[in-house]
């Protein structure tokens, strides 16, 4: 190898260098850069999330009354369940809520736990809530609970609620209920009358198919409760229509505990061939 040869990989190496340590700063000010960017990015979206945050929880529960709403509902079913008594139940209902008087369980009895399993609107900020509670003798007993949530998120009980065989919603009108109306009101009161013990006790649907309309299939309670009193059936809605909407009292026996509980059902009876028919229980159609 000649001495030039020498001399031109000298000139190279020389030139090289200077080439390479221009470019390691443009190379830090590029990565410097990204880690920049990178940085802004994660600051915009921790500002971002709590704004987005509440807006889908509200999206992913709009289909319910809330957790609030549910909250009451669970707490006033324990308490009905553990002591049906308007003092003991006024802090869970609405101002001008009525609720019959019952019948503290013996101290065996209680909730062992409780959940809100379903939920149904009624329109101007009413809800029905199934509430299933296990109770501690190992029995299960659902409880359809009528509440109105305010837009700030206040609950309120609105009375008595229903205990239903499955989990489905008893409906609450807000329509006061009224004497019934029409020269039918004697067979329906007389229909509801029969009806109410029947559905307590039967066991099997077809038990009660003497009292239904064609079509309609209700779930007993299948004998876990007795009928202490059935009250006056009561009309909702005006009308001597051939379906009507009825309202009764009626107040059930725990034979376990002894507790009593006052209730609230609700019934569509309908006219056919000049008789009345159960059409539905609200809170036990299958």
């Amino acid at each position: 190898m000649s001495p030039g040869d020498f001399s031109r990989r000298g000139r190279r190496g020389v030139e090289a260098r200077p080439l390479g340590a221009a470019l390691r700063p443009v190379g830090r000010v590029a990565l410097w850069a990204v880690l920049v960017v990178l940085l802004i990015r994660g600051g915009a979206a921790l500002l971002e999330s709590p704004a987005r945050g509440p807006a889908e929880v509200g999206r992913a529960r709009s289909g319910g009354p809330g957790r609030a709403a549910e909250a009451l509902a669970v707490g006033f079913a324990r308490t009905y369940l553990e002591s049906p008594s308007p003092d003991d139940l006024r802090a869970y209902l609405a101002e001008g809520a009525h609720l019959g008087a019952g019948r503290r369980p013996h101290p065996a009895g209680g909730v062992a736990q409780a959940e809100v399993v379903r939920g149904a609107p009624l329109g101007g900020g009413r809800w029905v809530l199934t509430v299933s509670c296990d109770l501690r003798d190992a029995r299960t007993l659902d409880l359809a609970v009528p509440i109105v949530r305010q837009e700030a998120g206040e609950a309120a009980a609105l009375g008595a609620p229903s205990i239903v065989a499955v989990p489905a919603p008893a409906g609450v009108d807000p329509e006061r209920p009224r004497p019934i109306a029409g020269s039918g009101a004697g067979a329906i009161g007389e229909l509801v009358s029969k009806f109410i013990p029947a559905y307590v006790s039967a066991g099997r649907t077809s038990e009660l198919s003497y009292l239904l309309a064609p079509g309609a299939t209700v779930v007993p309670l299948g004998g876990a409760l007795d009928v202490a009193s059935v009250g006056r059936s009561r009309q909702l809605g005006g009308g001597e229509g051939a379906v009507r909407e009825i309202t009764v009292g009626v107040s059930l026996r725990d034979p376990a505990s002894g507790a009593v509980y006052p209730l609230t059902y609700r019934l569509r009876v309908a006219e056919r061939a000049r008789r009345w028919y159960v059409a539905a229980v609200e809170g036990a159609v299958a």
